[in-house]
């Protein structure tokens, strides 16, 4: 059974979470506090929009920030990276912008390539009528993440004209105990990566039919580019207080322009969503202390959004948090607990759809969902899944 993580990736050391246990699991949080390893997720490319924007497909990668990594960033820092994990490292910086802070020319680089990764994002979408867009959950790297969407694109009909964008982001990587260690910077950074890199790249499409799959925490990043999120009040006061040094464009960092009405149909799919009623409570709702907040305010979704379909598993350990609740240390009851997704819908949301598991399944993995049934069928019945063979 895994430990809290959105892939079934190898440990740090010698401390294994296959075993993982409800018994266990008060130790392993004891744990987590003073051990564990965690670090952080890097891209594997140099260059971005990768590949170039006239192939069918293409790849961004957003540091925790939502920052897009420029292209050559390894000129300009050199992560201590895991020589047996490509793409996991520690990095003490933890995000681009404090990276660059004493370094103009990277500085200059970061904000040129974003407008020129956009650019070439707004022309991949023109050269294509439909665009899947895929994210990964939290604690997984690109190795670990490539895995899954592989499978995705494989199960997708895709036609002529039609394109995948890869959406990585740094979720943070733990293992063991670790990967409750960095659960909650990384539920912050999913907001964030969501509001401003996710957002900035459907705002480059328009008048198409968007695709967004995403697994676990990836649904917070879709949820926040839909909408502004409403943010731990802790981080929101510690994220204000770094954007304000790092200049005066980064000082509304936690409230970007709302999600250009673009045109677009858009189709919303979530794997194991590690969500709850306030991902979709709006921005406006930020409360002063989040102690017994209670949402009076729920976040419109637009008219672009046409569907939004979401598996419930009961079983997934992860989404449960095994002993405790789905409440506990962030909720995340909306793949897990039907009644979540059933009052949304009868309160503010007619178009949720849910696709319950007919058999209760004890994992939370990528790889497990792109693979199980129901998800085939979500693709189906949106009429982009391939058909089963007579």
């Amino acid at each position: 059974m895994p430990v809290l993580t959105d892939t079934a990736s190898p440990t740090c050391g010698r401390t294994s979470g296959d075993g993982m246990t409800r018994r266990s699991l008060p130790l392993l949080l004891a744990a987590a506090v003073l051990t564990g390893c965690a670090g952080h997720s890097f891209p594997l490319s140099n260059r971005f929009v990768y590949p170039a924007h006239a192939s069918d497909k293409a790849e961004v990668f957003a540091d925790s920030n939502g920052t897009l990594y420029p292209a050559g960033w390894q000129k300009h820092f050199h992560p201590r990276m895991n020589k047996k994990r490509p793409g996991e490292g520690k990095w003490l910086a933890g995000n681009l912008l404090t990276q660059s802070a004493f370094n103009r020319k990277f500085r200059l680089l970061i904000e040129r390539d974003d407008a020129r990764q956009l650019t070439e994002i707004k022309r991949f979408a023109e050269l294509h009528q439909r665009i899947f867009i895929l994210v990964h959950g939290y604690n997984t790297s690109v190795e670990e993440a490539n895995a899954p969407f592989s499978q995705i694109e494989s199960e997708l009909d895709l036609k002529p004209g039609d394109g995948v964008i890869r959406f990585y982001w740094d979720g943070l990587i733990g293992k063991g105990a670790g990967a409750i260690k960095v659960w909650f910077k990384a539920a912050n950074a999913s907001q964030t990566v969501g509001s401003r890199a996710f957002r900035d790249v459907l705002d480059q499409i328009g008048g198409r039919d968007v695709y967004l799959i995403a697994h676990s925490r990836g649904a917070s990043v879709v949820m926040s580019a839909l909408g502004n999120p409403v943010y731990d009040t802790g981080f929101l006061a510690k994220l204000s207080l770094r954007a304000g040094s790092w200049g005066k464009s980064y000082r509304r960092m936690a409230t970007p322009k709302p999600l250009r009405e673009n045109g677009n149909n858009i189709h919303v799919l979530l794997l194991g969503p590690a969500i709850d009623r306030i991902d979709f409570c709006d921005g406006s709702e930020q409360p002063i202390n989040s102690k017994g907040f209670v949402c009076t305010k729920f976040r419109p979704l637009g008219s672009q959004v046409k569907s939004f379909g979401y598996t419930v598993n009961p079983d997934d350990p992860m989404l449960g948090k095994f002993m405790f609740s789905s409440h506990a240390f962030k909720p995340t009851g909306l793949g897990y607990e039907p009644k979540i997704g059933r009052d949304l819908k009868a309160e503010a949301y007619p178009l949720l759809h849910e696709y319950l598991f007919e058999k209760s399944e004890g994992f939370h993995g990528f790889k497990d969902y792109t693979a199980h049934p129901v998800f085939l069928q979500m693709l189906r019945d949106i009429g982009i899944g391939k058909q089963p063979a007579p």
